[in-house]
């Protein structure tokens, strides 16, 4: 894995970075058999870098506002200091990366954190778990890092009486399926079926490339 520590997350470089590339909010699609993944990252590859307008909703601006604050707390709730890193890259398949919220030095804890609204929040304290739409990418915390053995992940809202934080490692369950049809696996298993799918695809990326290119 490559850390790129000196890319400041959301800046141009980070964002050229990211282009063509498979990185947390995508990981879902690893799971998924379909072809909408596999155009996503062709049509980046086939064309050059181009900069969204830097459009922020209301809900990402309050996250990038707290951000500091959660990751503060995760410290005190772990124990651990984190730094944050632009950009991890993996070595064993070029498709793969992640801009984590915080990491040790060592490279083998990482946090993320989540500013939700007060419903969700709310929600996710009732059902003391990581809501589905968020295990893909944290499946792929340890995809990318081979190095990774814990995760925290932190629900955080300073209106609310109480935060959520779970700790997750390669033994964890998760729901790779979903809440009516549950498809449970290890971390490990999941990271590991993750990783043979985005090798696949960067062959079936790179054969599409050729074919067009030709």
């Amino acid at each position: 894995m490559i850390n790129y520590k000196e890319i400041e997350q959301g800046g141009l470089d980070w964002l050229e970075l990211k282009w063509g590339k498979i990185g947390g909010t995508l990981a879902k699609g690893l799971f998924v058999k379909t072809d909408t993944l596999f155009l996503d990252i062709l049509s980046q590859m086939l064309e050059e870098f181009e900069p969204n307008d830097g459009y922020e909703s209301e809900d990402m601006i309050r996250g990038s506002n707290l951000e500091p604050f959660a990751i503060e707390y995760v410290e005190k709730y772990s124990g651990f200091k984190f730094t944050q890193p632009g950009w991890l890259q993996s070595e064993k398949c070029k498709l793969l990366g992640i801009s984590p919220d915080g990491i040790t030095e060592d490279e083998t804890i990482a946090v993320e954190t989540k500013c939700f609204a007060r419903k969700k929040h709310t929600s996710i304290l009732l059902s003391n778990e990581i809501p589905l739409e968020n295990i893909h990418q944290c499946i792929h915390f340890f995809t990318v890092n081979p190095k990774l053995k814990k995760l925290y992940w932190c629900a955080f809202r300073t209106e609310s009486v109480k935060n959520f934080v779970k700790e997750l490692d390669l033994n964890s369950p998760v729901n790779v399926g979903t809440l009516s049809k549950p498809y449970i696996l290890t971390i490990e298993a999941a990271r590991d079926y993750a990783l043979e799918f985005a090798k696949e695809l960067e062959i079936k990326v790179d054969k599409a490339i050729n074919e067009l290119k030709f």
